[in-house]
């Protein structure tokens, strides 16, 4: 994948939406590279980016609200908010509005200049009474209260814009499933249509974006997505055989049959030429600047371009006990699942006081509530399939019983 062009292209989207046009960007190839090309995108704009899997309206809002309560919390962009309304300085607003309780929160709002069911006073009171009361407001609360009436799309969408700087205006990309494409692309049309300068995306794979258009070929949304058309494409396999042998290595055919039906990413496929080789010839200094080893950064690379797994994990992340006389380290850490993945390379792991000292870390593990997966660093390369596929089963094993079914 070639991120420059597709950088450019989503550029080119935004500078649309800045003169208010509806613009909704269709990411048309693997999943999780158009996710992984959202994400970037969103980087260089330095902006926030949501991403929700489903095309139900308040999980999406839900996430697009989240993403923006992350940028600075809703209670000084309220306070600017009341502070524009009523041309007061914001600081000496703060130390007031600090003081008040919600009967005098209630009294304030009865004066203002302005419509005060309007979303954005609706918003702005519904966050500081919270804080009057010591609570901070969470995007679940935010969204369903406000959602509940009549056009709740349309309210917390000017809600929010108008509380946050269009820069904190987060960048949102749907990847639905495919019976859900539709719901999703009126879902997005109705928030660009709302706001026109809000980001927002649609990631699918090209046989959806074929067979979409061919099923509604007139139809209003079909026209949204053609006109915001990016193609994203990873490395295909042969390509990448074409490396591997380049470089004098004989292509894991398993290996590079799954890259390339994931999506493989033009940086991931260098990190796994490089992977590959360091299996067939391993040395103590196989590591890089931000990974223990070429086999960390390639997993978690393609960690990255895989829809279920896209920002879950972080590399080299510091833990809250100690193994032995430092701070514990993970290889790779999804801290909101505390899923661990450790990559255990041939130089440091041999020998049998490093096998107890891998046992006694991964019972520490255990001990803080962690479940860690640990790989030899050859198998990464030479059964990535399994690989992969424990990640996601522990990953949906995880996410399962942190939000068990019929849980409030």
């Amino acid at each position: 994948m070639n991120a420059a062009p597709i950088t450019a292209a989503l550029l080119r989207h935004q500078a649309r939406r800045a003169q208010n046009v509806p613009t909704v960007s269709a990411l048309v190839g693997p999943r999780g590279l158009g996710l992984r090309a959202w994400r970037a995108w969103a980087e260089v704009d330095q902006r926030p980016c949501a991403i929700a899997f489903s095309a139900e309206l308040i999980a999406v809002l839900e996430a697009w609200v989240g993403s923006a309560f992350s940028t600075a919390t809703p209670a000084e962009r309220a306070v600017e908010w009341l502070a524009a309304v009523t041309k007061r300085d914001a600081e000496a607003l703060a130390r007031e509005v600090e003081r008040m309780t919600r009967y005098d929160l209630d009294v304030l709002w009865r004066a203002l200049p302005i419509d005060p069911h309007a979303p954005g006073a609706i918003a702005a009171h519904m966050i500081l009474s919270d804080r009057a009361v010591g609570t901070d407001p969470h995007p679940a609360h935010f969204v369903r209260a406000i959602a509940s009436t009549t056009d709740g799309l349309t309210k917390v969408v000017r809600a929010i814009t108008a509380l946050y700087p269009p820069n904190e205006w987060p960048a949102l990309l749907l990847v639905p499933a495919p019976d859900e494409l539709l719901p999703a692309l009126r879902l997005l049309e109705s928030i660009a249509t709302t706001e026109p300068r809000v980001p927002v995306a649609l990631a699918l794979d090209p046989d959806e974006y074929e067979r979409f258009g061919t099923k509604y070929p007139d139809a209003r949304v079909t026209a949204f997505i053609r006109e915001g058309l990016v193609e994203v494409r990873g490395v295909s396999g042969n390509e990448l055989n074409e490396r591997l042998r380049g470089a004098g290595l004989e292509p894991p055919a398993t290996a590079v049959d799954r890259l390339a039906a994931d999506g493989l990413a033009d940086e991931v496929a260098t990190a796994f030429v490089d992977a590959t080789r360091a299996v067939r010839a391993p040395t103590a200094t196989d590591l890089t600047s931000d990974f223990r080893s070429v086999h960390e950064e390639f997993l978690f690379g393609q960690l990255e371009s895989m829809p279920q797994t896209a920002g879950l994990f972080r590399p080299n992340r510091a833990l809250e006990f100690r193994h032995g006389n430092q701070a514990a380290e993970a290889d790779l850490l999804a801290e909101t699942l505390k899923l661990v993945i450790e990559v255990d390379g041939a130089h440091y792991h041999l020998t049998a006081d490093q096998f107890r000292r891998d046992r006694r870390k991964d019972w520490l593990y255990q001990k803080h509530g962690y479940m860690v997966l640990r790989f030899l660093a050859e198998d990464v390369v030479s059964d990535l399939e399994l690989v992969l596929n424990t990640i996601l089963e522990a990953v949906e094993l995880r996410r399962a019983s942190a939000h068990p079914t019929g849980a409030a």
